[in-house]
């Protein structure tokens, strides 16, 4: 027979059950904006029942003995996660990249009047003038300045682009260094968070922070995460493995307690860099590509848009140097196929002719043929700085003064077909392109990220509503647990008086 106290117990567990439900209704509400909190359930089960033996030995129906609160869980949908740190992963990928290529597009100023291409036009215009006039000093002196600042763009061009890929390099170097911050940070949670659930504790303040860490990583970097599950005890341990894609496999980044590091190691020159990672078990190193996240965005750009001489194919920089050489290069060509008139002292008759030099040189190299290292030193040949009359407007040496077959040929080359406006005008075209297809893509991830974020919030996130509902009915369960008992109490108390002597 159950004893007297029977139903004073099964009240007091359901105070105790209710007092639980009404703590993680209010836990909830507090961290309603919280940042990756994950509501919480508590999970009621019936107690053991009892049960009394009947005359056979058989028994009878079993009495309830009450509730309680067996466990406060997350609310979490691990497929959810995994989608959602792809999916963010792909997001930060192409809205980083997608503010790289605008900065490399700004460095063009195109179009506008500030552009390369308005300059070459200005140029090659000033040699159609000079073929009007082609003995005029003035009209050599603006094709001499012009000249100039055709140097100059494409200096400032060159060094723009170096300057958004050092940019990228530098805060993908701040993200590696916050990589191996957050892969320290998993391993720690993993052994805190196993030794609590191998003693039977529910860590799930601890398990938002793991799942926090993991979200800041994946936009880092892309991650592949898996779930490793352990029996100590009666209790069921659970740590998390990290994993990156790298040249010939997968490199494991954390492994329970256990956390690699990765490593970014500048090109000894330009912006180009490589990025390797430490197995978190073997302790070896492999090199990684990575294609997700910021970090594989700033790859991207500085080792493939930003590599002077791809593997395969061209680059955003490769095709710039092109079109540099080709208008730089192709200028000398003709201006060395023209002659001046050298005047001796005081006469304004040609004393004798001599062949064209180089109007682009470097310090280095007056040649004529200049490479895509000469960029950077780019000028107008000192000598035609010092004298315009060098500047070839003929290649008839005496008597044609007046021949402009020269300059013509200057003017006519600027508009020629895949002259030197028209393979500029492709680059900017293919740059444009890329800032295009990276819009699109940011735009597309953008919206795919707000509708998983969106399913994700409806199963982890707190609704205020729901709490204020749950927190309603673990009132009014606390309340009528009260009543039992008060009833339960008043029969004791009958009892006790009847039997007073």
């Amino acid at each position: 027979m159950p004893s007297a106290f029977f139903g004073l117990d099964i009240a007091n567990t359901a105070l105790s059950a209710a007092q639980v439900l009404m703590d993680v209704a209010g836990q909830n509400i507090a961290n309603d904006a919280t940042p990756g909190y994950s509501q919480q359930v508590a999970n009621l089960v019936a107690t053991p029942p009892y049960a009394q033996p009947d005359m056979g030995g058989l028994y009878t129906p079993q009495l309830g003995t009450g509730v309680e609160a067996q466990s406060v869980n997350r609310v979490r949908a691990s497929y959810l996660d995994g989608l959602f740190r792809t999916t963010q992963s792909d997001e930060s990928n192409y809205s980083t990249r997608s503010n790289y290529l605008q900065a490399l597009q700004s460095v063009l100023n195109e179009p506008g009047s500030n552009g390369l291409t308005s300059t070459m036009n200005r140029f090659f215009s000033d040699y159609q003038t000079l073929s009007q006039n082609p003995q005029s000093s003035a009209a050599r002196t603006v094709v001499q300045q012009d000249g100039e600042a055709i140097a100059a763009q494409i200096q400032q061009i060159y060094q723009g682009l170096q300057n958004v890929g050092q940019q990228a390099q530098n805060q993908a170097t701040l993200d590696v260094q916050t990589v191996n911050s957050d892969l320290q940070q998993l391993a720690n949670l993993n052994t805190t968070i196993a030794q609590a659930q191998a003693i039977g504790q529910q860590p799930n303040d601890l398990l938002d922070q793991r799942d926090n860490l993991l979200d800041s990583l994946s936009k880092l970097i892309n991650i592949n995460v898996s779930t490793q599950t352990n029996t100590v005890g009666s209790y069921v341990t659970s740590q998390v493995t990290v994993t990156t894609p790298a040249s010939g496999g997968a490199v494991t980044l954390v492994d329970g307690g256990q956390y690699g590091s990765a490593t970014l190691t500048p090109a000894s020159s330009g912006p180009q860099f490589t990025l390797s990672a430490t197995d978190a078990v073997t302790g070896t190193s492999s090199a990684v590509a990575p294609t997700g996240g910021s970090i594989g965005a700033a790859y991207q750009l500085v080792n493939q848009d930003l590599n002077p001489t791809p593997s395969s194919g061209t680059s955003l920089m490769s095709e710039f140097n092109a079109a540099a050489l080709n208008l730089v290069n192709g200028i000398n060509n003709v201006q060395m196929q023209g002659v001046y008139p050298v005047y001796a002292s005081g006469s304004t008759t040609p004393s004798s002719w001599s062949n064209g030099q180089a109007f682009f040189v470097t310090s280095s190299n007056t040649t004529g043929t200049l490479t895509a290292s000469d960029i950077p030193g780019l000028e107008v040949n000192p000598a035609i700085q010092n004298d315009v009359n060098q500047i070839t407007t003929t290649t008839q040496p005496n008597p044609a003064l007046g021949d402009n077959s020269n300059a013509v040929a200057m003017a006519d080359f600027g508009q020629s077909q895949n002259g030197p406006v028209q393979t500029y005008a492709s680059f900017v075209s293919d740059m444009g392109a890329s800032v295009d297809l990276s819009q699109n893509l940011q735009s597309t991830s953008d919206s795919l990220l707000s509708q998983i974020t969106s399913q994700r919030e409806q199963t982890a996130g707190v609704s205020i509503n729901e709490q204020m509902t749950n927190l309603i009915q673990a009132q009014s369960m606390y309340t009528a647990a009260a009543k039992v008992a008060e009833a339960m109490d008043s029969s004791l108390q009958s009892l006790l008086s009847a039997i007073q002597p």
